[in-house]
């Protein structure tokens, strides 16, 4: 993509610490398509121990509380993001800032996890998957997002606006085959794999940004994954 305003490339924390006051108002088709995406594969954390990796402003931990959730854990990096996450979510939940690579949970403790838009953030994904093993009770189910490796093909880079500066976050290039051989080898077990590309409800917020041209240039390309594992064990 290219831009009128200047370009800053920032590590995640200094990144985040910038966007959390605008994150939930800042309109995002890649959101508005995971929320299609991710939104009805909820219902399985019913009656869970559930852990939100990267979970950010609580925006997912919120409906995991209507899904009925027996208790919820969120795990982020940015205060920031944290902060506005406590104004959303009742006291119940746990919020912990720590690495998702190395959280301060105890073994075995999570029955359903979640990552949503996290893994491309880090420079390791075998140790995600390592410690999402840890955390994970066998049988545990482990959804995961984020925006496809395919996107860089596209030119795109993770970026938002800050007062007059666009801000481009560091990210991390893996393939989805190299996620699949670590959350294998880890001991999960893969349960599915959607590629999805923006859909006309997602047009809407490229048309109202004044740029159609952006969504033209990938409409039916991948833009979007959403995979799920389980963990295998007695």
């Amino acid at each position: 993509m290219s831009y009128c305003a200047p370009v800053h490339s920032m590590q995640v924390k200094d990144a985040y610490r910038l966007w959390a006051p605008e994150y939930d108002a800042t309109p995002n088709p890649l959101l508005s398509l995971e929320q299609r995406s991710l939104a009805p594969l909820l219902h399985s954390a019913a009656g869970c121990d559930v852990v939100d990796l990267g979970c950010g402003t609580g925006r997912w931990l919120a409906q995991l509380a209507e899904m009925g959730a027996r208790s919820m854990t969120g795990i982020d990096l940015s205060g920031e993001m944290l902060k506005v996450a406590s104004k959303k979510l009742s006291t119940a939940t746990r919020l912990m800032q720590a690495d998702c690579l190395n959280t301060p949970l105890a073994a075995a403790s999570s029955d359903w996890i979640l990552a949503s838009f996290l893994l491309s953030y880090l420079d390791d994904v075998q140790g995600f998957a390592r410690e999402a093993a840890r955390i994970a009770r066998c049988g545990a189910v482990v959804l995961l997002s984020d925006v496809h490796p395919a996107t860089r093909g596209y030119g795109w880079r993770r970026t938002f606006r800050c007062a007059r500066q666009v801000i481009e976050i560091q990210t991390h290039l893996y393939q989805i085959s190299d996620l699949q051989r670590a959350m294998e080898e880890a001991g999960f077990e893969p349960m599915f794999l959607h590629e999805l590309p923006f859909g006309e409800e997602e047009k809407d917020i490229f048309f109202d940004a004044g740029r159609p041209d952006l969504f033209t240039r990938v409409q039916g390309l991948p833009v979007l994954f959403v995979t799920g594992y389980r963990r295998s064990g007695a």
